[in-house]
């Protein structure tokens, strides 16, 4: 049965040339399919503790106090337990909390926001036979959502079903596979298809192509491997009348934390961030100093922006 892990977006970070466990490491990292939050976050070792600070540089050379931006907590076995959100003024505006059972399956989670103030209690129920789940969400004590979602053998989703005080929305999945790797996805809600997800792969079994529609927008991510890993990334998004625009590339170490980082608009080359980072024995940066260009503005140089530091403790 699957478990569930929250996904939380949290920038993936570059790695200096600097440091000589680029070229000698054996680390490898996750792309897809994550087995616990550390695979998330990009995280080698048994993390137990990490808290996030963060100064910001003024005028290329005075750089301010550090602010606490996050903290997070994790289980032996790598699954989130609590993550605690900070403005910039040190002030604390969300904590999630996790909770597991003895199979390390999560079965409830607590969110307090306290900007928007609102809590959001969800608590899980698995059944392995019938390979469904049962999640149900309460926000203040007066919204209520449930949703009921059926596996394959593959552990994807098939069905889910949303209910609550007013609607109940069924949405549908369909897979297609070649040789044990999926190729096509399809979304359907009340049978109308609303999604289609592409994959290509190359002659390594390695995904160099992932395309996802809507009737919206079209993405597509196209990534470059060399020895097994990704080591460039390239984003684009196609417009309902076919035309197509380069957002974003990026360059990565082999550890998937990215080098440089070009920012387009309407494929026009709008801004560049380059990353310098200093690491720890197991592999996680401790330090990461970030600077942009901004080509928009026609800069001939990278500017210091801001620098990120990381207290990370081991299990």
């Amino acid at each position: 049965m699957r478990k569930y892990y929250i996904l939380f977006l949290l920038t993936i970070i570059g790695y200096s040339c600097k440091n000589k466990l680029e070229s000698e490491t054996d680390l490898k990292p996750t792309y897809l399919n994550f087995k616990n939050a550390w695979q998330e976050r990009n995280l080698y070792g048994k993390v137990k503790k990490l808290k996030q600070y963060k100064a910001t540089i003024q005028n290329n050379k005075n750089t301010n106090k550090q602010q606490l931006t996050l903290k997070e907590n994790f289980t032996e076995f790598g699954s989130l337990t609590r993550s605690e959100f900070f403005n910039n003024y040190g002030e604390t505006t969300q904590v999630d909390k996790f909770y597991y059972n003895e199979k390390e399956y999560l079965i409830k989670s607590v969110s307090t926001n306290y900007q928007a103030n609102r809590k959001t209690i969800q608590l899980f129920s698995y059944d392995t036979i019938m390979k469904t789940s049962t999640r149900s969400l309460t926000i203040n004590d007066t919204v209520n959502y449930t949703f009921i979602s059926t596996f394959n053998n593959d552990d994807q989703i098939i069905k889910q079903v949303r209910i609550d005080r007013k609607d109940t929305i069924v949405r549908t999945y369909e897979y297609k596979y070649d040789q044990n790797k999926i190729i096509f996805e399809k979304e359907f809600e009340k049978g109308k298809e609303i999604s289609v997800g592409t994959y290509k792969y190359d002659n390594e079994n390695q995904l160099t192509k992932y395309r996802t529609k809507n009737e919206w927008i079209e993405l597509l991510t196209v990534n470059n491997w060399a020895d097994n890993r990704i080591l460039k990334q390239t984003k684009y998004k196609i417009l309902p009348d076919s035309r197509k625009y380069l957002d974003e590339i990026t360059e990565y170490d082999k550890l998937f934390n990215p080098l440089d980082s070009k920012i387009y608009n309407n494929s026009e080359l709008h801004r560049e961030l380059k990353y310098d980072y200093e690491f720890d024995g197991f592999g996680n940066w401790i330090k990461r100093t970030v600077s942009m260009k901004e080509h928009f503005a026609n800069s001939n140089e990278f500017v210091p922006i801001y620098i990120e530091f990381r207290e990370i403790k081991y299990w």
